[in-house]
């Protein structure tokens, strides 16, 4: 009698715990499964500016146009995404003249790759509370290379800003030849505003 009494208190203290488990890992799943939210980047608010150098002194630029599609949630970011794309032909580094230079053929070829995009493939919570990276493709002037960055994720309003930057060198990109007055290496700086779709 004591026996079978042992055993039936072991398999219920079993059958709860199983139990336990089993909710448990229901809820991880849902977290999980639990779709990001839908945003799209605003131009107002926004900013995508470069920088290199050109006969030693930086010079800055910004383009625009930007739009695309944003899936972010900061409590899943397993299930972000991003597709984003500026207009290659907005370029502006405050000379009229060297900008139209810089849309042609040698360098942008805006006529024939009118937009650069950037496609998210993997993003990663860090420890610091707000920070991630990101590991995505970018393309210009149909050449696709692989970047990794990290990135601040601040709420405003009914959305986020997402501030981070990276290097490229150009001439991975077949932007522009050799130059001993141009260095090859950029610097990208991002200040993308989004609201929610």
């Amino acid at each position: 009698m004591m026996y079978y009494s042992v055993k039936q208190n072991y398999s219920s203290r079993y059958k709860k715990m199983i139990s336990k488990i089993f909710i448990s890992c229901i809820s991880m799943l849902a977290a999980a499964a639990a779709p990001a939210q839908n945003f799209s980047p605003a131009g107002d608010g926004s900013s995508v500016k470069f920088t290199i150098k050109n006969f030693g002194i930086p010079v800055s630029g910004t383009f625009t146009g930007l739009k695309g599609k944003i899936m972010f949630d900061a409590a899943n970011p397993a299930a972000a995404f991003f597709y984003v794309t500026v207009n290659a032909a907005t370029i502006n580094t405050g000379i009229t003249a060297r900008d139209n230079h810089l849309k042609k053929e040698e360098y942008l070829n805006a006529g024939k790759y009118p937009f650069i995009s950037f496609v998210s493939e993997k993003v990663v919570a860090l420890n610091n509370a707000g920070m991630f990276t990101v590991t995505a493709n970018i393309t210009v002037k149909g050449t696709t290379k692989e970047v990794s960055f990290p990135f601040s994720v601040a709420a405003k309003n009914d959305g986020y800003i997402f501030t981070g930057n990276f290097k490229l060198n150009r001439q991975d990109f077949n932007v522009g030849g050799n130059s001993i007055t141009l260095s090859d290496n950029l610097t990208v700086s991002l200040s993308v505003y989004v609201k929610k779709v």
